[in-house]
């Protein structure tokens, strides 16, 4: 008797058990979202709309496209961080950016909640150069030419011709129309591809794309390429992995395998909805949840805005910021009012200041030989615990502290008040031996918004001027026994206005064709992100014409 209720039991357990392996599959189905697309600003959430308004004040043949995702921002948060490695970031990143998974793969580490939410939310990086991560990848020949892949390609390994025999014909092709080829079959943006095969396999390539390469184990690679590294795991040897992967698709030759590779990219992302280079990082488009955030082709949480940062630099060099762009920007249900770059420093205080470039140094003294302690990322913030704290190289520097505790020195140039409140009033600053003012303004106005009474000020060929003099990059400012040269932001040409003549010269030093000196630099520097790009040369432009004007 008691064996049969024994067997009763058993038999009702596997009856529960059946059940619930029913049930399991279906409520994992039954999670669907309904993902639709509206464009035009007044269909985005208003914490989108006003940098929107003012990127199309800037550029009116700009479109934006929102795609609501139907994905609750928790939900999103939630799932990309249930695996370990999904989001990285490079090891030796901010430790507020690490995740305490302790994983460590070719360098990069796993990301924290903090910055992954920072990186992932697109209200972050709605400015000139950020939105290019949302931009449509689709292949359009009225604004993408050979001429804009050969500015991308331009100081890489891909500027020159190579021979390949394709079917059975021996062919010499220069990189640039190999892309562009790639770009017609494919159906997807040459920019886009060039930028990729950078961004896998460096600016002068890797041995994924020599045609030569002895593995670790002694098997030898010849006439094998793989420039979007497909297959290259980091498990064991990563190049012979993507090696092995080129060699079972038959990619014998440079042309094969940039053609065939864009093809199998465009088909397995952009034709599938994942179109811009964001989607291709943060899988957010489909209908249901098994279709959704594993299909990403990086893990490094930076790749979309480096991403952006070469599109932009590629429109505006080739003068195509002014075409029909269209931007598909995606919404989430119940986003937060913010998501900030993870700092522990109050940003209220005076002495907190944020990083205006990215890949900044800290280190150890003030001096570019010093030892590197950290490697900083614009925006993130740091405590300034002396600024002109030394002279060296031609700058001068602040010393700082992080908010992990690190000590270290940072180029004054690299740092902007948190509260906005900075010497001058937005119309001028004293940074370091300079006296950095914006365009079109008198000594008067210069010596009024810095509270100035004892001062003079003298042309470069050392005549004094009046008052009601504009200033120009080149004149000399004394301050109390103390003369600082002056820089007026996008005055390159120092002539006392900004026409022409200086986003000529600026826009021939990003291309490679002329040099600045350090004085020009510093003038063309008005983005404030410590570098001289396209942002800068657009920022010229636009004040030229009227659209926008430079400011500090």
């Amino acid at each position: 008797m008691k064996l049969h209720r024994k067997k009763i039991l058993v038999l009702m357990f596997c009856i529960i058990l059946i059940i619930q392996l029913i049930y399991i599959p279906n409520s994992v189905k039954a999670s669907t979202y309904t993902q639709t697309t509206k464009t035009g600003i007044s269909n985005f959430p208003a914490s989108y709309q006003a940098k929107l308004n003012e990127l199309k004040s800037l550029y009116p043949n700009w479109t934006f496209t929102a795609f609501y995702t139907g994905i609750n921002w928790d939900e999103f948060i939630r799932e990309e961080t249930s695996l370990h490695l999904r989001n990285t970031v490079i090891k030796s990143s901010n430790k507020l950016w690490l995740d305490s998974c302790g994983q460590v793969a070719s360098g990069y580490a796993c990301a924290s909640t903090p910055i992954l939410k920072y990186y992932s939310d697109p209200r972050n990086f709605l400015n000139e150069s950020g939105i290019f991560q949302f931009l449509e990848m689709t292949y359009n020949a009225s604004s993408q030419t050979e001429q804009g892949v050969k500015g991308i390609i331009s100081s890489t390994f891909m500027n020159t011709n190579v021979t390949f025999n394709l079917n059975g014909t021996e062919r010499t092709m220069p990189y640039s129309e190999i892309i562009m080829e790639a770009a017609r079959e494919s159906k997807m943006s040459p920019y886009s591809i060039a930028i990729k095969i950078i961004q896998e396999v460096g600016r002068q390539g890797s041995a994924s794309v020599s045609g030569h390469y002895v593995a670790k184990n002694g098997t030898v690679y010849d006439n094998y390429y793989n420039f979007f590294n497909y297959g290259a795991y980091d498990t064991g040897d990563a190049i012979a992995n993507g090696l092995e992967y080129a060699k079972a698709q038959g990619w014998t030759n440079q042309y094969i395998a940039i053609v065939e590779g864009a093809k199998k990219m465009a088909n397995s992302y952009t034709n599938a909805g994942q179109n811009t280079a964001y989607f291709y990082k943060w899988d957010v488009v489909g209908t249901e949840l098994s279709q959704l955030f594993k299909h990403q082709y990086m893990t490094n949480i930076q790749d979309p805005s480096s991403q952006a940062k070469n599109l932009f630099n590629t429109y505006a060099t080739n003068n195509l910021l002014n075409t029909p762009l269209n931007f598909i920007i995606p919404v989430y249900n119940n986003m937060p009012q913010a998501n900030n770059l993870p700092t522990t420093i109050d940003t209220t205080l005076s002495t907190s200041y944020y990083l205006t470039g990215s890949d900044v140094r800290l280190r150890q003294s003030p001096t570019t030989s010093s030892s590197i302690i950290a490697t900083l990322q614009k925006n993130e913030v740091v405590t300034v615990l002396q600024f002109n704290a030394a002279t060296a190289n031609n700058l001068q520097w602040a010393k700082v502290q992080l908010s992990n505790g690190n000590v270290g020195y940072i180029a004054n140039k690299y740092l902007a008040p948190c509260n906005n409140n900075g010497v001058g009033n937005k119309i001028a600053k004293i940074e370091g031996k300079n006296l950095v003012a914006i365009p079109g303004k008198t000594i008067a106005e210069i010596a009024s918004s810095l509270s100035l009474t004892n001062y003079s000020v003298r042309a470069g060929d050392l005549r004094p001027l009046e008052s009601s003099y504009p200033l120009t990059t080149g004149d000399k400012f004394n301050i109390d026994g103390i003369e600082y040269e002056v820089v007026v932001l996008g005055d390159i040409y120092a002539d006392r206005i900004i026409d022409a003549r200086d986003y000529m010269k600026i826009k021939n030093y990003i291309m490679g064709i002329s040099t600045l000196n350090e004085i020009e630099q510093k003038a063309s520097q008005v983005h404030s992100d410590g570098v001289i790009d396209a942002r800068d040369y657009m920022k010229i432009k636009n004040h030229i014409m009227g659209t926008s004007s430079i400011t500090m």
